[in-house]
């Protein structure tokens, strides 16, 4: 077996580790996500009884689809919101985690303590966090920024909206900025492991690189350009994936009655609170595909751009 493994390619090599790494995940999704993802299929063309004993299901074709579409009042929402709002929340996302990967990987005093507030959000929670830096009162005028106020902060937020406004911006970009900098403590908590992704990328380029870069005279804003972004662009990708996958997760609308609604919430309230398990299941799947055709589209066009270091 070790002559075997000594006669590999290093390619070979590469993806035998490859294959060794993922083995876990692949267990665990042909014990515990394969059934779960059929019989979620067969559900969602199917009219569900649950009963004491077990599960009947009744075929009928597109009509859990058709009602989802048609009649359901809020699954157009969740999937119209999906295009622009979310995409650009996950720019800012993978921007902000970028740029705080960069400024905390320097070398300067207290490097440890900056790298803690960092990751504050994500170990106490979005909300807790907000309220113990800002204080209760200012975190509770942040909770009606979807009403287009900042509270505490409304002068600041004035400002910077009339500052994108007067760039010719469209209105919608400049709601999704006014609403990113309002909720700046869930970018954060959103952020985290992107941040890690991108710290890990960032102390795995090779010093010599930079020591080239400044020997040929290259100034910080060309070596940045030039060496560290093509250097993590592969880490671009893989954050873009991960964060669209997590705001699909998150993601939440606000009907006109009030309150914001998540996707998750929705799906047990259909099909635990309803009992009509077909239908939930139907949405699902709709939702996994949306999942899936925006991450194929998105990864296509970032992966032209990107540059693999061998």
């Amino acid at each position: 077996m070790k002559q075997l493994y000594y006669k590999m390619t290093l390619r070979q090599k590469q993806g035998l580790w490859g294959f060794i790494f993922l083995l876990p995940w692949i267990i665990g999704f042909l014990l515990f996500f394969v059934r779960p993802l059929v019989d979620t299929i067969v559900f969602s063309f199917s009219e569900v009884n649950v009963g004491l004993a077990e599960v009947e299901t009744s075929f009928i074709g597109l009509a859990n689809y058709i009602f989802a579409f048609t009649v359901d009042p809020m699954f157009n929402q969740f999937i119209i919101t999906l295009a622009f709002p979310a995409m650009a929340t996950v720019a800012i996302v993978v921007l902000f985690s970028l740029f705080a990967a960069i400024l905390i990987n320097g070398k300067f005093r207290g490097r440890s303590i900056i790298r803690t507030i960092f990751f504050i959000p994500i170990i106490m929670g979005a909300d807790i966090a907000t309220a113990t830096l800002v204080g209760g009162d200012v975190a509770s005028e942040l909770a009606v920024a979807d009403t287009g106020g900042f509270g505490g902060f409304s002068g600041v937020s004035d400002f910077f909206v009339m500052v994108l406004a007067m760039t010719g911006l469209p209105a919608d970009l400049v709601g999704v900025v006014q609403q990113s900098i309002s909720g700046i403590f869930a970018v954060l908590a959103q952020s985290g492991v992107p941040i890690l992704i991108f710290l890990a990328g960032l102390q795995s380029i090779s010093p010599s690189l930079y020591e080239v870069a400044k020997i040929e005279g290259s100034t910080a804003y060309e070596t940045f350009w030039k060496v560290t972004l093509p250097m993590v662009s592969p880490m671009i990708v893989l954050n873009t994936v991960y964060t669209i996958v997590d705001l699909f997760a998150r993601h939440s609308i606000t009907p006109a009655t009030g309150g914001a609604i998540g996707f998750l919430e929705r799906i047990n309230t259909i099909g635990f609170g309803q009992g009509n398990f077909g239908l939930a299941s139907a949405m699902v799947m709709v939702y996994i595909l949306a999942c899936i055709l925006v991450i194929t589209v998105v990864t296509w066009l970032i992966s032209r751009k990107v540059f693999y270091y061998e």
